[in-house]
Order: structure tokens, then sequence, then C-alpha cells
């Protein structure tokens, strides 16, 4: 089978929500397999059962796309879930994805970065409804939290969807989340361009509830 080029695959919906999960939830990584007498570089995603939704997803574009075929198994330590799979002749593409900057279609289309933005929320991202009492309307927090300041994140959510954002220390690790609101200047794009392409129940829920709270 022909190595795929990266210049070849054309950067979809489907593409931009896989780079987003994987930007937050996926690892690859190096380990020299003594059996085949050569280094392997593996992808892996661990998640926990309420994650199986977006794990699917993941699994099925890198099928259908990227001719990579895993199974998500159960792991028998812990309540959690794992997709793990080789990935040599394709390495050189998801770890450019893998990357923070975005040097692709992505950053010029928001139908891409809104369904990349999904995959971000999917993988480390906490929604959660504000009622503040200085509004009459309530807004919508998201965070993402990552082991650093998003910067490129930030500029996007500017540039598409003319969202403000701020960084905080997490309480609970050593993670740092990239906050914004979602509001009545924002919302019928976040709407069109976000919340389709959520895969994960209880966070789509929560998106969905927000809409009709503002209808």
């Amino acid at each position: 089978m022909n190595t795929p080029q990266s210049q070849n695959i054309v950067i979809d919906e489907d593409i931009a929500y896989l780079i987003g999960v994987l930007q937050s939830d996926g690892c690859i990584y190096e380990f020299y397999d003594k059996k085949r007498n050569r280094k392997q570089i593996r992808l892996n995603l661990t998640i926990c059962e309420k994650s199986l939704p977006m794990a699917e997803k993941f699994r099925n574009v890198l099928m259908n796309k990227l001719s990579i075929h895993t199974n998500i198994r159960k792991k028998t330590c812990d309540n959690a879930f794992m997709l793990q799979t080789s990935i040599n002749r394709t390495a050189h593409i998801l770890r450019e994805w893998k990357k923070e900057e975005l040097n692709n279609e992505i950053n010029s289309k928001i139908e891409l970065f809104g369904a990349y933005l999904a995959g971000l929320i999917d993988g480390d991202g906490h929604i959660q409804i504000k009622h503040n009492t200085d509004r009459r309307i309530p807004q919508m927090r998201i965070e993402i939290a990552e082991d650093r300041p998003m910067k490129v994140l930030q500029h996007l959510l500017y540039k598409f969807f003319n969202c403000k954002t701020h960084f905080t220390k997490c309480r609970t690790s050593n993670c740092i989340e990239t906050c914004f609101y979602v509001s009545k200047k924002n919302i019928k794009l976040l709407e069109l361009y976000v919340y389709p392409y959520i895969m994960i129940l209880h966070k789509k829920e929560r998106f969905q509830k927000f809409l009709e709270m503002n209808k």
C-alpha cells in the first residue's frame, strides 16, 4: 500500500475534527519492537466510557481517510478504553497534525475550524452554563485544558467567532485552561459550525440546553 502524503489529503470537516482530538487526547510515541527487531511508532487514545462516541468517530476517520485500521478495546486494569495502532507509514502526517500550529486550511475556513474546535472540546473541553446575576441571559463558558496556553487557538477564536479568551491555571492539575464565552454575539456561528460536530453526549446536551435557553 502506498504511503499517503499530507499534501494529497483533503482537509475536510472529518479530518479537522480528528486533528482536534489528536491534539487534545492523542499520544504518539516510539518503542523498540524486539520481536520484529525494529523501531515502531504508535498512536494511542485512552478514554473513559463517556468518550466512546469521540473515539469511534476518530477510529472511523483514521480508517476512511488514512486507511489506518484499528479497534477500540476495554483495558483490563481499570475502567477505561483504548485505541492503539502502529503508524509507521503515516507518522509524518500525524506528527505534523499534532503540532499546535495549523499550517493548513483550518486557519482560513470557518467550517473547518469549527470542526477542529469540536474535536478539542470533545477531547479536553469542559462546557459550563453560567447564570450571572448581573445578566438577564446566561452565558456558556468553554474551557480547554492543555499543558500550555493555546495562543494559536486564542487567535483563531477571535478571528472566526469574535471570542475573547483568557488563560487560567487549573485548580486540580498543572494544566492551563484556555477559556472563552458563548453569548449572543457569537452563538449563531458556534451553533452552525461547532455544535454539529460535538460527539460526546453530555457535552452536546449541555450545548443544546444553552441553545434552547437563548431561543
